[in-house]
Protein backbone atom coordinates (compact mmCIF):
# COMPACT_ATOMS: atom_id res chain seq x y z
CA UNK A 1 0.00 0.00 0.00
CA UNK A 2 1.92 3.02 -1.28
CA UNK A 3 0.34 6.02 0.42
CA UNK A 4 3.20 8.28 -0.70
CA UNK A 5 2.28 7.52 -4.30
CA UNK A 6 -1.36 8.34 -3.56
CA UNK A 7 -0.27 11.62 -1.95
CA UNK A 8 1.72 12.55 -5.07
CA UNK A 9 -1.27 11.72 -7.27
CA UNK A 10 -3.41 14.11 -5.20
CA UNK A 11 -0.84 16.86 -5.77
CA UNK A 12 -0.94 16.09 -9.50
CA UNK A 13 -4.72 16.42 -9.57
CA UNK A 14 -4.59 19.72 -7.68
CA UNK A 15 -1.98 21.10 -10.06
CA UNK A 16 -4.09 20.06 -13.04
CA UNK A 17 -7.09 21.95 -11.71
CA UNK A 18 -4.93 25.06 -11.35
CA UNK A 19 -5.11 25.62 -15.12
CA UNK A 20 -8.90 26.03 -14.92
CA UNK A 21 -8.96 29.14 -12.73
CA UNK A 22 -7.89 31.76 -15.25
CA UNK A 23 -10.16 30.71 -18.15
CA UNK A 24 -13.15 30.07 -15.83
CA UNK A 25 -13.29 32.98 -13.37
CA UNK A 26 -16.94 32.26 -12.65
CA UNK A 27 -15.93 28.83 -11.28
CA UNK A 28 -12.65 29.97 -9.66
CA UNK A 29 -14.02 29.50 -6.13
CA UNK A 30 -15.10 25.91 -6.80
CA UNK A 31 -11.83 25.10 -8.58
CA UNK A 32 -9.75 26.53 -5.73
CA UNK A 33 -11.79 24.50 -3.23
CA UNK A 34 -11.02 21.29 -5.14
CA UNK A 35 -7.32 22.18 -5.25
CA UNK A 36 -7.36 22.79 -1.49
CA UNK A 37 -9.10 19.46 -0.89
CA UNK A 38 -6.53 17.56 -2.94
CA UNK A 39 -3.59 19.20 -1.19
CA UNK A 40 -5.24 18.42 2.17
CA UNK A 41 -5.66 14.79 1.11
CA UNK A 42 -2.00 14.66 0.08
CA UNK A 43 -0.93 15.94 3.49
CA UNK A 44 -3.20 13.48 5.33
CA UNK A 45 -1.98 10.53 3.29
CA UNK A 46 1.62 11.52 3.97
CA UNK A 47 0.92 11.64 7.70
CA UNK A 48 -0.75 8.22 7.59
CA UNK A 49 2.26 6.81 5.74
CA UNK A 50 4.44 7.99 8.64
CA UNK A 51 2.03 6.49 11.18
CA UNK A 52 2.21 3.10 9.50
CA UNK A 53 6.00 3.08 9.91
CA UNK A 54 5.83 4.10 13.57
CA UNK A 55 6.16 1.01 15.77
CA UNK A 56 4.09 2.68 18.51
CA UNK A 57 0.95 2.24 16.40
CA UNK A 58 1.54 -1.19 14.84
CA UNK A 59 -1.00 -2.84 17.13
CA UNK A 60 -3.80 -0.74 15.60
CA UNK A 61 -2.82 -1.39 11.99
CA UNK A 62 -5.16 -4.42 11.55
CA UNK A 63 -8.08 -2.22 12.65
CA UNK A 64 -7.61 0.29 9.82
CA UNK A 65 -5.89 -1.61 7.02
CA UNK A 66 -9.07 -2.62 5.18
CA UNK A 67 -10.69 0.82 5.39
CA UNK A 68 -7.50 2.59 4.35
CA UNK A 69 -7.12 0.39 1.29
CA UNK A 70 -10.78 1.02 0.42
CA UNK A 71 -10.25 4.80 0.44
CA UNK A 72 -6.96 4.54 -1.44
CA UNK A 73 -8.43 2.49 -4.30
CA UNK A 74 -11.53 4.66 -4.65
CA UNK A 75 -9.38 7.80 -4.64
CA UNK A 76 -7.13 6.27 -7.29
CA UNK A 77 -10.13 5.63 -9.58
CA UNK A 78 -11.36 9.18 -8.99
CA UNK A 79 -8.02 10.74 -9.93
CA UNK A 80 -7.71 8.56 -13.04
CA UNK A 81 -11.12 9.80 -14.17
CA UNK A 82 -10.09 13.40 -13.56
CA UNK A 83 -6.92 12.98 -15.61
CA UNK A 84 -8.99 11.56 -18.46
CA UNK A 85 -11.02 14.76 -18.48
CA UNK A 86 -7.86 16.88 -18.43
CA UNK A 87 -6.77 15.01 -21.54
CA UNK A 88 -9.75 16.32 -23.49
CA UNK A 89 -8.48 19.89 -23.46
CA UNK A 90 -7.31 21.21 -26.79
CA UNK A 91 -3.66 21.96 -26.34
CA UNK A 92 -1.69 24.53 -24.39
CA UNK A 93 -3.83 27.21 -26.04
CA UNK A 94 -7.14 25.61 -25.16
CA UNK A 95 -10.03 28.03 -25.52
CA UNK A 96 -12.23 29.25 -22.72
CA UNK A 97 -15.09 27.32 -24.29
CA UNK A 98 -12.97 24.16 -24.21
CA UNK A 99 -12.24 24.55 -20.52
CA UNK A 100 -15.90 25.22 -19.77
CA UNK A 101 -17.03 22.16 -21.72
CA UNK A 102 -14.58 19.91 -19.86
CA UNK A 103 -15.52 21.45 -16.50
CA UNK A 104 -19.24 20.89 -17.08
CA UNK A 105 -18.68 17.34 -18.36
CA UNK A 106 -16.46 16.55 -15.37
CA UNK A 107 -18.94 17.85 -12.80
CA UNK A 108 -21.83 16.03 -14.49
CA UNK A 109 -19.86 12.77 -14.63
CA UNK A 110 -19.16 12.69 -10.89
CA UNK A 111 -22.74 13.65 -10.07
CA UNK A 112 -24.12 10.87 -12.28
CA UNK A 113 -21.76 8.31 -10.74
CA UNK A 114 -22.63 8.93 -7.10
CA UNK A 115 -25.50 11.46 -6.99
CA UNK A 116 -23.28 13.98 -5.19
CA UNK A 117 -20.57 16.40 -6.29
CA UNK A 118 -16.84 15.79 -6.58
CA UNK A 119 -16.31 18.27 -3.73
CA UNK A 120 -18.58 16.20 -1.49
CA UNK A 121 -16.69 13.04 -2.43
CA UNK A 122 -13.36 14.63 -1.52
CA UNK A 123 -14.83 15.82 1.80
CA UNK A 124 -15.85 12.23 2.53
CA UNK A 125 -12.34 11.00 1.73
CA UNK A 126 -10.87 13.61 4.09
CA UNK A 127 -13.23 12.84 6.97
CA UNK A 128 -12.85 9.06 6.57
CA UNK A 129 -9.05 9.36 6.54
CA UNK A 130 -9.11 11.63 9.61
CA UNK A 131 -11.16 9.08 11.53
CA UNK A 132 -8.82 6.32 10.38
CA UNK A 133 -5.86 8.33 11.65
CA UNK A 134 -7.52 8.87 15.03
CA UNK A 135 -8.28 5.15 15.29
CA UNK A 136 -4.69 4.33 14.37
CA UNK A 137 -3.43 6.66 17.13
CA UNK A 138 -5.90 5.28 19.66
CA UNK A 139 -7.57 8.66 20.07
CA UNK A 140 -11.26 9.43 20.27
CA UNK A 141 -12.96 8.25 17.11
CA UNK A 142 -16.54 7.88 15.92
CA UNK A 143 -17.16 4.20 15.16
CA UNK A 144 -20.73 4.75 13.84
CA UNK A 145 -19.35 7.48 11.55
CA UNK A 146 -16.60 5.15 10.30
CA UNK A 147 -19.17 2.40 9.66
CA UNK A 148 -21.35 4.82 7.71
CA UNK A 149 -18.48 6.02 5.55
CA UNK A 150 -17.41 2.41 4.99
CA UNK A 151 -20.84 1.55 3.57
CA UNK A 152 -20.88 4.69 1.43
CA UNK A 153 -17.36 4.04 0.14
CA UNK A 154 -18.15 0.41 -0.74
CA UNK A 155 -21.18 1.56 -2.71
CA UNK A 156 -19.05 4.06 -4.61
CA UNK A 157 -16.32 1.46 -5.20
CA UNK A 158 -18.86 -0.98 -6.63
CA UNK A 159 -19.91 1.63 -9.18
CA UNK A 160 -16.29 2.51 -10.01
CA UNK A 161 -15.18 -1.10 -10.42
CA UNK A 162 -18.18 -1.95 -12.56
CA UNK A 163 -17.32 0.87 -14.93
CA UNK A 164 -13.64 -0.14 -15.04
CA UNK A 165 -14.57 -3.76 -15.73
CA UNK A 166 -16.82 -2.68 -18.59
CA UNK A 167 -14.00 -0.58 -20.04
CA UNK A 168 -11.57 -3.51 -19.98
CA UNK A 169 -14.19 -5.74 -21.53
CA UNK A 170 -14.52 -3.33 -24.45
CA UNK A 171 -10.73 -3.24 -24.80
CA UNK A 172 -10.57 -7.05 -24.88
CA UNK A 173 -13.28 -7.28 -27.53
CA UNK A 174 -11.40 -4.85 -29.73
CA UNK A 175 -7.99 -6.55 -29.43
CA UNK A 176 -6.74 -8.66 -32.32
CA UNK A 177 -5.48 -12.16 -31.50
CA UNK A 178 -1.72 -12.63 -31.94
CA UNK A 179 -0.55 -14.11 -35.21
CA UNK A 180 2.93 -15.23 -36.15
CA UNK A 181 2.55 -14.15 -39.76
CA UNK A 182 0.82 -10.84 -39.07
CA UNK A 183 2.07 -7.89 -41.06
CA UNK A 184 0.61 -5.33 -38.67
CA UNK A 185 3.16 -3.04 -36.98
CA UNK A 186 3.70 -3.63 -33.27
CA UNK A 187 1.70 -1.73 -30.69
CA UNK A 188 3.34 1.53 -29.62
CA UNK A 189 3.76 0.15 -26.12
CA UNK A 190 4.15 -3.57 -26.79
CA UNK A 191 7.93 -3.30 -27.22
CA UNK A 192 8.49 -1.50 -23.94
CA UNK A 193 10.25 -3.67 -21.39
CA UNK A 194 8.31 -4.55 -18.23
CA UNK A 195 10.01 -3.60 -14.98
CA UNK A 196 11.26 -6.67 -13.14
CA UNK A 197 11.64 -7.15 -9.44
CA UNK A 198 15.29 -7.58 -8.55
CA UNK A 199 17.48 -7.41 -5.48
CA UNK A 200 20.53 -6.75 -7.59
CA UNK A 201 20.04 -3.04 -8.21
CA UNK A 202 17.10 -1.58 -6.29
CA UNK A 203 16.09 2.06 -6.43
CA UNK A 204 17.20 4.35 -3.59
CA UNK A 205 14.95 3.74 -0.57
CA UNK A 206 12.73 6.28 1.19
CA UNK A 207 14.60 7.94 4.01
CA UNK A 208 11.39 8.62 5.84
CA UNK A 209 7.28 5.97 -29.42
CA UNK A 210 5.32 7.77 -31.59
CA UNK A 211 6.84 11.07 -32.71
CA UNK A 212 6.01 13.80 -30.24
CA UNK A 213 2.96 15.88 -31.03
CA UNK A 214 3.25 19.63 -31.13
CA UNK A 215 1.92 21.56 -28.13
CA UNK A 216 -0.87 22.82 -30.34
CA UNK A 217 -2.05 19.28 -31.06
CA UNK A 218 -5.61 18.41 -29.99
CA UNK A 219 -4.19 15.56 -27.91
CA UNK A 220 -2.06 17.87 -25.78
CA UNK A 221 -2.66 17.51 -22.05
CA UNK A 222 -2.27 20.83 -20.17
CA UNK A 223 -1.68 19.16 -16.81
CA UNK A 224 1.06 20.61 -14.69
CA UNK A 225 2.59 19.52 -11.44
CA UNK A 226 3.17 22.86 -9.72
CA UNK A 227 0.47 24.78 -7.84
CA UNK A 228 0.21 28.45 -8.83
CA UNK A 229 0.04 31.76 -7.02
CA UNK A 230 2.88 31.28 -4.57
CA UNK A 231 5.49 33.98 -4.03
CA UNK A 232 8.85 33.51 -5.71
CA UNK A 233 11.57 32.27 -3.39
CA UNK A 234 14.65 34.42 -2.89
CA UNK A 235 17.31 33.48 -5.44
CA UNK A 236 19.91 30.96 -4.36
CA UNK A 237 23.40 32.45 -4.34
CA UNK A 238 25.27 31.36 -7.41
CA UNK A 239 28.04 28.85 -7.01
CA UNK A 240 31.13 29.08 -9.18
CA UNK A 241 30.24 27.86 -12.65
CA UNK A 242 32.21 25.24 -14.52
CA UNK A 243 32.09 25.66 -18.27
CA UNK A 244 31.25 22.56 -20.26
CA UNK A 245 32.51 21.87 -23.73
CA UNK A 246 29.57 22.99 -25.76
CA UNK A 247 26.82 25.51 -25.26
CA UNK A 248 26.10 25.14 -21.55
CA UNK A 249 27.54 26.03 -18.16
CA UNK A 250 26.75 24.18 -14.95
CA UNK A 251 26.36 25.30 -11.34
CA UNK A 252 25.94 22.88 -8.43
CA UNK A 253 25.53 23.33 -4.68
CA UNK A 254 28.56 24.74 -2.91
CA UNK A 255 30.10 23.48 0.29
CA UNK A 256 29.04 26.70 2.01
CA UNK A 257 25.36 26.10 1.26
CA UNK A 258 22.81 24.61 3.62
CA UNK A 259 21.84 21.74 1.35
CA UNK A 260 21.24 18.23 2.71
CA UNK A 261 23.87 15.53 2.27
CA UNK A 262 21.83 14.00 -0.55
CA UNK A 263 22.29 17.21 -2.55
CA UNK A 264 25.71 18.26 -1.25
CA UNK A 265 27.37 14.95 -2.21
CA UNK A 266 25.25 14.05 -5.21
CA UNK A 267 26.98 12.41 -8.17
CA UNK A 268 25.69 15.14 -10.49
CA UNK A 269 28.41 17.45 -9.14
CA UNK A 270 31.00 15.49 -11.09
CA UNK A 271 28.87 14.51 -14.08
CA UNK A 272 28.86 18.04 -15.45
CA UNK A 273 32.53 18.78 -14.87
CA UNK A 274 34.90 19.20 -17.82
CA UNK A 275 35.05 15.85 -19.58
CA UNK A 276 37.96 16.62 -21.87
CA UNK A 277 36.63 16.46 -25.42
CA UNK A 278 34.24 18.43 -27.58
CA UNK A 279 33.02 16.92 -30.83
CA UNK A 280 30.83 19.42 -32.70
CA UNK A 281 27.49 18.39 -34.18
CA UNK A 282 25.82 20.27 -37.07
CA UNK A 283 23.25 22.85 -36.05
CA UNK A 284 19.67 22.13 -37.10
CA UNK A 285 16.81 24.51 -37.70
CA UNK A 286 14.86 23.40 -34.62
CA UNK A 287 14.06 26.24 -32.23
CA UNK A 288 14.90 25.84 -28.56
CA UNK A 289 12.18 26.70 -26.09
CA UNK A 290 9.59 25.45 -23.62
CA UNK A 291 6.04 24.93 -24.86
CA UNK A 292 4.22 24.15 -21.63
CA UNK A 293 2.24 26.39 -19.34
CA UNK A 294 4.30 28.91 -17.32
CA UNK A 295 3.86 28.81 -13.57
CA UNK A 296 4.50 31.47 -10.95
CA UNK A 297 6.23 30.89 -7.64
CA UNK A 298 7.79 27.62 -8.74
CA UNK A 299 10.87 27.69 -6.52
CA UNK A 300 8.91 28.67 -3.43
CA UNK A 301 6.47 25.82 -3.87
CA UNK A 302 9.26 23.31 -4.48
CA UNK A 303 10.95 24.45 -1.29
CA UNK A 304 7.70 23.98 0.65
CA UNK A 305 7.41 20.44 -0.74
CA UNK A 306 10.92 19.52 0.43
CA UNK A 307 12.84 19.94 -2.83
CA UNK A 308 16.36 21.37 -2.99
CA UNK A 309 18.17 22.78 -6.00
CA UNK A 310 20.56 20.17 -7.35
CA UNK A 311 21.93 21.72 -10.53
CA UNK A 312 21.67 24.91 -12.55
CA UNK A 313 22.53 24.57 -16.23
CA UNK A 314 22.69 27.70 -18.39
CA UNK A 315 22.31 27.42 -22.17
CA UNK A 316 24.52 30.01 -23.82
CA UNK A 317 22.60 30.20 -27.07
CA UNK A 318 19.86 32.37 -28.54
CA UNK A 319 17.28 30.91 -26.11
CA UNK A 320 19.30 31.88 -22.98
CA UNK A 321 17.28 29.27 -21.11
CA UNK A 322 18.36 27.96 -17.72
CA UNK A 323 17.61 24.42 -16.60
CA UNK A 324 17.33 23.55 -12.93
CA UNK A 325 17.07 20.10 -11.36
CA UNK A 326 15.45 19.92 -7.90
CA UNK A 327 15.76 16.83 -5.70
CA UNK A 328 13.66 15.68 -2.72
CA UNK A 329 15.84 13.71 -0.33
CA UNK A 330 13.05 11.56 1.15
CA UNK A 331 12.19 9.75 -2.08
CA UNK A 332 14.84 10.94 -4.58
CA UNK A 333 12.13 12.47 -6.73
CA UNK A 334 13.43 15.05 -9.20
CA UNK A 335 11.65 17.91 -10.90
CA UNK A 336 12.99 19.90 -13.80
CA UNK A 337 12.47 23.67 -13.96
CA UNK A 338 13.07 25.67 -17.14
CA UNK A 339 13.56 29.43 -16.96
CA UNK A 340 12.87 31.30 -20.21
CA UNK A 341 13.96 34.98 -20.12
CA UNK A 342 12.18 37.74 -22.04
CA UNK A 343 13.30 41.26 -22.90
CA UNK A 344 9.92 42.95 -22.55
CA UNK A 345 8.42 41.00 -19.63
CA UNK A 346 9.51 38.95 -16.62
CA UNK A 347 11.08 35.55 -17.09
CA UNK A 348 8.74 32.56 -17.28
CA UNK A 349 9.20 29.33 -15.33
CA UNK A 350 8.02 25.86 -16.37
CA UNK A 351 8.16 22.74 -14.20
CA UNK A 352 7.38 19.02 -14.37
CA UNK A 353 8.50 15.84 -12.57
CA UNK A 354 11.02 13.85 -14.60
CA UNK A 355 8.81 10.76 -14.45
CA UNK A 356 6.20 12.56 -16.55
CA UNK A 357 8.72 13.10 -19.37
CA UNK A 358 10.58 11.11 -21.99
CA UNK A 359 13.65 12.36 -23.83
CA UNK A 360 14.26 12.07 -27.56
CA UNK A 361 16.99 13.29 -29.90
CA UNK A 362 16.17 15.32 -32.98
CA UNK A 363 19.32 16.42 -34.82
CA UNK A 364 21.26 18.76 -32.53
CA UNK A 365 18.36 18.95 -30.05
CA UNK A 366 16.96 16.91 -27.22
CA UNK A 367 13.18 17.00 -26.96
CA UNK A 368 11.49 16.59 -23.59
CA UNK A 369 8.03 15.14 -24.14
CA UNK A 370 5.03 14.62 -21.90
CA UNK A 371 3.92 11.01 -21.54
CA UNK A 372 0.27 10.36 -22.34
CA UNK A 373 -1.86 7.22 -22.54
CA UNK A 374 0.68 5.11 -20.67
CA UNK A 375 3.54 6.52 -22.73
CA UNK A 376 2.17 5.42 -26.12
CA UNK A 377 1.74 9.08 -27.04
CA UNK A 378 4.29 11.84 -26.51
CA UNK A 379 3.58 15.58 -26.41
CA UNK A 380 6.43 18.03 -27.00
CA UNK A 381 7.13 20.06 -23.84
CA UNK A 382 10.59 21.53 -24.40
CA UNK A 383 13.44 21.56 -26.93
CA UNK A 384 17.08 21.97 -25.84
CA UNK A 385 19.90 22.68 -28.33
CA UNK A 386 23.48 21.42 -28.04
CA UNK A 387 26.65 22.18 -29.97
CA UNK A 388 28.71 19.10 -29.01
CA UNK A 389 27.81 15.45 -28.79
CA UNK A 390 29.46 15.21 -25.36
CA UNK A 391 27.24 17.86 -23.74
CA UNK A 392 24.18 16.22 -25.32
CA UNK A 393 25.12 12.75 -24.06
CA UNK A 394 25.85 13.98 -20.53
CA UNK A 395 22.45 15.66 -20.31
CA UNK A 396 20.70 12.63 -21.87
CA UNK A 397 22.27 10.06 -19.53
CA UNK A 398 21.89 12.32 -16.48
CA UNK A 399 18.19 12.72 -17.25
CA UNK A 400 17.70 8.94 -17.52
CA UNK A 401 19.66 8.23 -14.35
CA UNK A 402 17.86 10.84 -12.23
CA UNK A 403 14.48 9.65 -13.43
CA UNK A 404 15.25 5.97 -12.80
CA UNK A 405 16.49 6.62 -9.27
CA UNK A 406 13.08 8.01 -8.24
CA UNK A 407 11.91 5.60 -5.53
CA UNK A 408 8.52 7.26 -5.13
CA UNK A 409 7.04 7.05 -8.64
CA UNK A 410 9.42 5.06 -10.86
CA UNK A 411 8.84 4.95 -14.59
CA UNK A 412 8.46 1.66 -16.40
CA UNK A 413 7.71 0.64 -19.98
CA UNK A 414 10.13 3.25 -21.31
CA UNK A 415 11.88 3.20 -24.65
CA UNK A 416 14.03 6.31 -24.52
CA UNK A 417 17.13 4.58 -23.11
CA UNK A 418 19.01 5.00 -26.43
CA UNK A 419 19.63 8.16 -28.44
CA UNK A 420 18.62 8.50 -32.04
CA UNK A 421 21.52 8.61 -34.53
CA UNK A 422 23.72 6.46 -32.28
CA UNK A 423 24.67 3.01 -33.56
CA UNK A 424 25.45 0.18 -31.16
CA UNK A 425 28.76 -1.38 -32.19
CA UNK A 426 28.96 -3.88 -29.35
CA UNK A 427 26.90 -5.22 -26.47
CA UNK A 428 28.07 -7.61 -23.77
CA UNK A 429 28.05 -8.23 -20.02
CA UNK A 430 30.60 -7.20 -17.42
CA UNK A 431 30.95 -7.81 -13.70
CA UNK A 432 31.26 -4.23 -12.51
CA UNK A 433 31.84 -3.53 -8.79
CA UNK A 434 30.18 -6.93 -8.06
CA UNK A 435 27.14 -6.04 -10.20
CA UNK A 436 26.30 -7.55 -13.58
CA UNK A 437 26.06 -4.65 -16.02
CA UNK A 438 25.52 -4.39 -19.75
CA UNK A 439 28.46 -2.75 -21.55
CA UNK A 440 27.84 -1.16 -24.93
CA UNK A 441 29.88 0.73 -27.48
CA UNK A 442 27.96 3.54 -29.21
CA UNK A 443 29.04 5.56 -32.24
CA UNK A 444 27.27 8.77 -33.16
CA UNK A 445 26.52 8.52 -36.87
CA UNK A 446 26.49 12.33 -37.23
CA UNK A 447 29.79 13.32 -35.56
CA UNK A 448 31.55 9.93 -35.53
CA UNK A 449 32.20 10.17 -31.77
CA UNK A 450 32.48 6.89 -29.90
CA UNK A 451 31.68 6.21 -26.27
CA UNK A 452 31.26 3.35 -23.80
CA UNK A 453 28.26 2.97 -21.55
CA UNK A 454 27.57 0.58 -18.70
CA UNK A 455 23.93 0.10 -17.71
CA UNK A 456 21.99 -1.85 -15.12
CA UNK A 457 21.15 -5.28 -16.50
CA UNK A 458 17.96 -7.26 -15.79
CA UNK A 459 16.61 -5.57 -12.69
CA UNK A 460 13.89 -3.10 -11.72
CA UNK A 461 16.25 -0.38 -12.98
CA UNK A 462 16.95 -2.20 -16.25
CA UNK A 463 18.80 -0.05 -18.84
CA UNK A 464 19.54 2.72 -16.32
CA UNK A 465 22.97 4.17 -17.21
CA UNK A 466 25.63 3.66 -14.53
CA UNK A 467 28.52 5.36 -16.31
CA UNK A 468 29.55 6.56 -19.74
CA UNK A 469 32.95 7.51 -21.14
CA UNK A 470 34.05 9.19 -24.37
CA UNK A 471 36.89 7.29 -26.01
CA UNK A 472 37.31 8.76 -29.50
CA UNK A 473 40.71 10.46 -28.78
CA UNK A 474 42.17 7.21 -27.42
CA UNK A 475 41.21 4.87 -30.25
CA UNK A 476 44.24 3.39 -31.99
CA UNK A 477 46.69 4.50 -29.29
CA UNK A 478 49.17 1.80 -28.40
CA UNK A 479 48.77 0.36 -24.92
CA UNK A 480 45.46 2.06 -24.26
CA UNK A 481 43.72 -1.33 -24.01
CA UNK A 482 45.53 -4.22 -22.32
CA UNK A 483 44.37 -7.81 -21.99
CA UNK A 484 45.02 -9.04 -18.45
CA UNK A 485 43.49 -12.52 -18.79
CA UNK A 486 40.86 -14.27 -20.90
CA UNK A 487 38.01 -12.28 -19.31
CA UNK A 488 39.65 -9.03 -18.17
CA UNK A 489 40.62 -5.92 -20.13
CA UNK A 490 42.39 -2.93 -18.58
CA UNK A 491 41.71 0.56 -19.96
CA UNK A 492 44.13 3.44 -19.43
CA UNK A 493 43.05 7.06 -19.04
CA UNK A 494 39.36 6.23 -19.07
CA UNK A 495 37.40 9.09 -17.54
CA UNK A 496 33.99 7.59 -16.80
CA UNK A 497 31.14 9.94 -15.93
CA UNK A 498 29.57 8.20 -12.94
CA UNK A 499 25.79 8.41 -12.76
CA UNK A 500 25.24 6.76 -9.37
CA UNK A 501 26.19 7.58 -5.80
CA UNK A 502 29.46 6.33 -4.37
CA UNK A 503 27.43 4.23 -1.92
CA UNK A 504 25.91 2.32 -4.83
CA UNK A 505 28.84 2.12 -7.23
CA UNK A 506 32.64 2.45 -7.19
CA UNK A 507 34.47 1.89 -10.48
CA UNK A 508 37.01 -0.95 -10.23
CA UNK A 509 40.54 0.32 -10.92
CA UNK A 510 44.05 -1.01 -10.51
CA UNK A 511 46.82 0.59 -8.46
CA UNK A 512 47.93 2.26 -11.71
CA UNK A 513 44.47 3.85 -12.15
CA UNK A 514 43.57 1.54 -15.03
CA UNK A 515 39.83 0.86 -15.33
CA UNK A 516 39.02 -2.85 -15.01
CA UNK A 517 36.51 -4.36 -17.45
CA UNK A 518 35.83 -7.92 -16.26
CA UNK A 519 33.62 -9.59 -18.85
CA UNK A 520 31.11 -12.34 -18.15
CA UNK A 521 32.85 -14.59 -20.68
CA UNK A 522 36.00 -14.72 -22.77
CA UNK A 523 33.80 -14.46 -25.85
CA UNK A 524 32.45 -11.10 -24.67
CA UNK A 525 36.00 -9.87 -24.07
CA UNK A 526 37.12 -11.00 -27.55
CA UNK A 527 34.14 -9.34 -29.20
CA UNK A 528 34.77 -6.10 -27.28
CA UNK A 529 38.40 -5.86 -28.36
CA UNK A 530 37.41 -6.68 -31.95
CA UNK A 531 34.75 -3.97 -31.94
CA UNK A 532 37.19 -1.39 -30.56
CA UNK A 533 39.72 -2.28 -33.27
CA UNK A 534 37.05 -1.92 -35.97
CA UNK A 535 35.98 1.42 -34.51
CA UNK A 536 39.57 2.71 -34.62
CA UNK A 537 39.93 1.65 -38.24
CA UNK A 538 36.63 3.33 -39.16
CA UNK A 539 37.98 6.68 -37.99
CA UNK A 540 40.95 6.35 -40.35
CA UNK A 541 38.83 5.81 -43.46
Amino acid sequence: MDLRLSADECEDAAAGFSTFRAPLPEHATDVTALMSDFYALSSTLGSLADLIKDTHYHRNWPLVQGDLELVRLSLKYTIEDILDFFGRLDGGKATQAGYKRVWLDLTRFFWDESQYTLGTRLAQYKTFLREIGDLMKGRGHDLPLIAGYRVSMKTLMASQEQRVAARFARMSLGRKPPSSDSTDPPSPVSDRRPRRRSFERPRPPHLSPQSPLSPQSPAFNPFFDIPPSAPEAPPTPDAPSSILTGSTSATTATSQSTHSDAVQYHWIREAFSNYGSGTPIPDTSDKAGCFGEPQSGVKAVLKEQGFEQLLQLAFNDSSNMTIYFFLRETDHRVRIVIKVPHRSKPSEYFCLPLNMLEILRQGSCLQLCRRRRGGSELILWATLKFTTIESMVVFFTTFLALRSQDSGRPVDHIRDYEMEDEEELYGGQIIDDTYRHALRIYQDTVSGAIRLQASVHLSEMDRTPVWTAFVTPHLGRRGWLRRLDHRTVLVRELRPIILMSAEDYNPPVTSREEHVLKFASSGDADAFLGAMEDAALSLLT
